[in-house]
């Protein structure tokens, strides 16, 4: 049996698989560092820190001239290098909050046809996993750890907590715990992680708005919010990133006319598939309605939108007299609305939950919503 450890960076081995490469184990450990262009075979037998200083001189020696394996030349290596013996591939977790790292985890994993897949937990605080092992290091294992971070990896103890490649307590385990996952959901724990971009499209319905009795309930709640306030008739209301239609369907379906709009191409797509009435369907992002795009509306619904960084003085820019914005309540009550605009009526939409995610093989807390409507004044 061989443990390969196929991970980005050198001091990846010691950090999440330590108790990988514990040759008390007693099985051969090959090593793929991607960053490093390396692949290094370990055999049974022979000591902790002779492994130990096989990966520390990665990271004492130059990487220039490197040419690094993508995810693919890795596979390739793997199959090549492990023959017909049965292996165990450990790599990074897909939904990883190092995006670097999550993204190999779900790609390599994704390449791998022979052997069995484990994921190290890592880096992923938002969510509480349901493992295959989870390795408590005794206590000469953790002084290994400590030791090898603090002699060859010290530079990435000191750079800042959001560097991607800096070593905080947190992402120095002492108990590493190891997962496995098929392909859906590996890809709903990697599409979950990257908010914004193309990449969160990668399923559909990647925040389970079908499925999941929170957001089904949380969706509910705001269509019925919305109407206490608006009559149907009063004109088109304009929803700001519909995604795939969870919320329009539903404003559609107590007679809203409605602008829809999400500028993820993927999304776009299955929204205009599975939606219809009276409905536009657009392209338009958050910025385009501000400033190019703006629409007409008696409303502009922010339903769980300003997560992201969204410069708030452009809500003025709205032509509309009312905004509907839903939010989690800590990071709503931390809003400061522009002037020109008063809170006329505050509601709490859905408490927090907890809920599996992932096809079950994670859980996390909901953080729960709160409506918020402002009028112009």
């Amino acid at each position: 049996m061989i443990d390969v450890i196929a991970v980005l960076r050198p001091e990846d081995v010691v950090v999440d698989f330590l108790s990988v490469l514990d040759p008390d184990r007693g099985r051969a450990a090959h090593l793929l560092i991607a960053g490093r262009g390396a692949y290094l075979e370990l055999p049974a037998g022979g000591s902790l820190s002779g492994r130990l200083a096989a990966v520390a001189e990665f990271l004492h020696s130059s990487d220039d001239g490197v040419k690094p394996f993508s995810p693919e030349t890795a596979a390739d290596t793997i199959t090549l290098e492990t023959g017909g013996v049965s292996a165990t591939v450990w790599t990074h977790n897909p939904a990883d909050n190092r995006e670097r790292r999550g993204r190999w985890g779900y790609e390599l994993a994704g390449l791998i046809r022979q052997a069995r897949v484990l994921h190290a937990v890592g880096d992923a605080p938002w969510f509480q996993w349901l493992t295959e092992a989870d390795e408590r290091l005794p206590p000469p294992l953790v002084e290994a750890k400590l030791d090898f971070v603090n002699t060859h990896a010290a530079a990435l103890l000191a750079l800042p907590a959001d560097d991607e490649d800096a070593l905080t307590t947190n992402r120095v385990p002492a108990v590493e715990r190891f997962f496995a996952a098929d392909t859906d959901q590996r890809t709903r724990m990697f599409a979950a992680m990257r908010g914004l971009g193309e990449d969160a499209a990668l399923v559909s319905d990647p925040w389970d708005f079908a499925t999941s009795p929170y957001e089904r309930e949380r969706l509910d709640a705001t269509v019925s919010w919305v109407k206490r306030h608006l009559d149907p008739a009063a004109g088109r209301v304009i929803e700001v990133g519909a995604c795939e239609g969870a919320l329009t369907r539903r404003l559609l379906a107590e007679g809203f006319t409605v602008d829809a709009t999400e500028p993820n191409q993927a999304f776009l797509t299955r929204l205009r598939e599975t939606t219809g009435g009276d409905v536009r369907i657009l392209p338009h992002s958050f910025e385009d309605l501000a400033t190019t795009r703006r629409l007409t509306g008696s409303a502009y619904l922010l339903i769980e939108l300003l997560y992201y960084e969204q410069e708030l003085a452009m809500v003025g820019r709205f032509p509309t007299d009312r905004l509907f914005v839903s939010m989690e309540p800590d990071k709503l009550a931390a809003q400061t609305w522009p002037a020109g605009w008063i809170v006329e009526d505050q509601v709490d939409l859905v408490g927090p939950r907890l809920e599996p995610v992932a096809n079950g093989r994670a859980y996390l807390r909901k953080r729960g919503s709160r409506g918020v409507l402002l009028r112009r004044r």
